[in-house]
């Protein structure tokens, strides 16, 4: 959704103000948390204004979203789309987000928190507006997992499909929680070794044997 006022200088930087006060907004307090009110504040901006742009939460939330996925949406297309082995696209799924496009650290955190923030928030609005944006990125994805996967009966191939996700996005969105309670930093982490090691690891669930635990 495009800014309802002519664009200038000074009211692009208004905007920009809104959205980065709102993607912090989103990823501290999810989606049903983030306040209109709160989000003007943080930007120090009108809240009529924030309203004559977006008119409500969802769709500031969806501009919140398209500014930072969009990018990232793209590339996982292009690179399953290439890709040529279950490690590629395990790679192309879960590279983009991790090593987004960013002019600083900081700025590659946000993007992995607000990532992991939206793939995990239960707000109905969230879900809706989330299947929407990554639908063809995922069915891609799940099309091709199976091609390679051929040898999983369809519930074992679903329930390794979550467990990988779920590996996925909590280790690249929900790590340094991990990191807090054991007394470990994650300042100078080497993401793309991140994404090797996710990648080995979800390579290697998926493989496994099909009949492992069995009876257990």
């Amino acid at each position: 959704m495009t800014p309802t006022l002519t664009p200038t200088p000074e009211r692009t930087d208004t905007y920009r103000r809104y959205l980065d006060a709102a993607e912090q907004a989103f990823i501290r307090f999810g989606y049903e948390g983030a306040s209109i009110r709160r989000i003007s504040s943080d930007a120090q901006a009108p809240l009529g204004t924030l309203h004559h742009y977006w008119g409500n939460k969802e769709a500031l939330f969806r501009d919140v979203c398209e500014r930072r996925f969009a990018p990232i949406q793209a590339e996982q297309l292009q690179r399953l789309r290439a890709a040529g082995s279950l490690e590629a696209v395990v790679r192309g799924l879960i590279s983009p987000p991790i090593l987004a496009d960013a002019s600083s650290p900081a700025q590659q955190q946000t993007i992995r928190l607000l990532y992991g923030r939206v793939l995990t928030e239960p707000s109905e609005v969230v879900m809706r507006l989330v299947k929407q944006m990554f639908l063809e990125a995922t069915q891609l994805c799940l099309a091709l997992l199976r091609q390679y996967c051929p040898q999983l009966s369809e519930e074992r191939f679903y329930w390794r499909f979550t467990c990988a996700l779920g590996a996925f996005i909590f280790s690249q969105s929900f790590g340094d929680r991990v990191a807090y309670a054991s007394g470990r930093s994650l300042e100078g982490t080497d993401w793309r070794f991140v994404v090797e090691e996710i990648t080995a690891f979800i390579v290697q669930g998926m493989q496994g044997d099909p009949q492992a635990g069995r009876g257990l």
